[in-house]
């Protein structure tokens, strides 16, 4: 709709802000009119999209493809002048997706330019993102097949035994509980080939639409599948489209909203239940609007019960894996330095930039904001002994300028609407995740509660604070 004004106009002619919008209307027909599950691929999301759309989906995806950005960037390339297949961005996409806490299928194409190593660099961007956050359910595998009326008409397939080295080694580096899926319409009759190499799905089979990237290439029937399955040793169970772990975990990962929709049509260990009655269902917020969910007595319970020994017993692991994380973060310390040594040396000290701040403290301590007295801003900050007690009397010589010889404070209470947090930060106690035993939410009712029992106890501001 920002690009194409018929778009635009179809979606306010129906009443609809966004595409995003209408996806999420039809997302919640889908739920009331059929029963079926929506699981929805609308390509490139924000974290608040994702956030809008978890609500209605049990399950959500897009592909990476690749991480190789020269076949985006150069002319003649097959994601060359698609704005959204920039591989940093659909990174991007993986990682809100991950701190949404949404069940995500995600892959790569085999075959389409990439060389080995860019192909072993996605499976690796993949890897990380699958242990930095657990909510991967589903690795694809895909072959780039050629079809008519394309650009890559005249490109050769991908050759189907590297297509199987690439599934073993996608099998080998993911982590535990992420499925590996190769689509069984696009493999000709190496099936007995791919199930060896490592699979454990086969995705998405449809009995009334065709594969629509690629048409020519009908589903197998559902019998042929089970006597492929069969034939190499395997038993084939239907699933739904989010994966039983999430299914059985759906109170850490599934929206409530969505639990009546999807334990409908599931079995105890989290499959499909073959006979399940598929109907719709009613799809609607909570009663009430807002309502407190949780554990949302840790403002008194924290001293007397504190927290959840499962939760905060493995803190480090929570929000991932921090060896991952350090790899990301520019100069943080590395296992091949000291603890105190940093990549990025501090700035060094002279004592002629401490002179020169301390100057600018007592005649002009605006100017320390400038970019031109960034060392003798640097240098204060790092001073000590006679320097430092000269820093101290300049401030306080400011502060008695500036505001007097009164101290202040107000009678207030914190009212932590909710704990939830997606960030991670290591040192604050909002470090809960939507999923975590601990978290909580307060419902506007038990905010006004507060607020009334804070004024009762002579009060007179109410802070309210919350996670990010």
């Amino acid at each position: 709709e920002d690009r194409w004004p018929q778009a635009r106009q179809w979606l306010d002619e129906r009443g609809y802000g966004s595409t995003v919008d209408y996806v999420r209307a039809c997302a919640i027909a889908v739920l009331e009119e059929t029963g079926l599950l929506p699981h929805l691929n609308p390509g490139v999301l924000s974290w608040e999209e994702l956030q809008r759309l978890k609500p209605v989906a049990p399950s959500m995806g897009m592909m990476l493809e690749t991480t190789a950005r020269r076949l985006w960037s150069e002319k003649g390339m097959p994601h060359y002048g698609s704005p959204d297949k920039e591989p940093a961005v659909r990174l991007r996409v993986l990682d809100d997706a991950g701190r949404v806490g949404v069940p995500f299928t995600t892959g790569i194409l085999v075959g389409i330019g990439e060389t080995l190593t860019e192909r072993a660099e996605s499976l690796h961007a993949l890897r990380r993102c699958a242990r930095q956050y657990r909510n991967i359910q589903e690795i694809i595998v895909q072959n780039f097949r050629a079809k008519p009326d394309t650009a890559m008409r005249s490109a050769p397939d991908a050759d189907l035994e590297g297509l199987a080295a690439t599934i073993a080694v996608a099998r080998l580096l993911m982590p535990p509980g992420v499925s590996v899926q190769a689509p069984p319409n696009l493999v000709g009759d190496q099936h007995a080939l791919v199930l060896r190499a490592g699979i454990d799905d086969w995705g998405g089979v449809s009995p009334v639409t065709p594969d629509h990237v690629n048409p020519e290439r009908p589903w197998p029937r559902i019998d042929e599948l089970a006597g492929w399955t069969r034939q190499a040793g395997f038993t084939l169970r239907e699933r739904l489209t989010v994966y039983p772990k999430y299914v059985r975990g759906a109170e850490k990962w599934i929206d409530v909203r969505l639990h009546p929709h999807v334990t409908a049509l599931a079995t105890a260990d989290g499959l499909a239940e073959p006979g399940a009655v598929v109907r719709g269902r009613d799809w609607q917020e909570p009663d009430g609007g807002l309502a407190t969910v949780g554990r949302a007595d840790l403002h008194t319970a924290i001293d007397t019960e504190g927290r959840t020994a499962d939760r905060r017993g493995d803190f480090d692991s929570v929000y991932g894996d921090w060896d991952l994380l350090r790899e990301q973060v520019p100069g943080a310390p590395t296992h091949t330095l000291p603890p105190t040594r940093r990549s990025d040396p501090a700035p060094q000290r002279l004592d002629t930039d401490v002179r020169a701040g301390l100057r600018l403290a007592a005649d002009y301590p605006g100017a320390l904001l400038e970019p031109a007295h960034t060392a003798a801003a640097m240098a204060l900050l790092t001073a000590e002994g006679p320097a430092l007690d000269t820093l101290t009397r300049l401030a306080d010589e400011l502060r008695a300028d500036v505001v007097g010889d009164d101290i202040t404070y107000v009678v207030n209470r914190n009212i932590n609407f909710s704990n939830v947090c997606y960030v991670g930060c290591r040192f604050c106690a909002f470090a809960q995740r939507e999923r975590d035993p601990d978290a909580y939410r307060l419902s506007t009712e038990d905010v006004a509660a507060r607020a009334v029992e804070a004024a009762q106890a002579g009060a007179t501001e109410i802070c309210m604070q919350g996670g990010i």
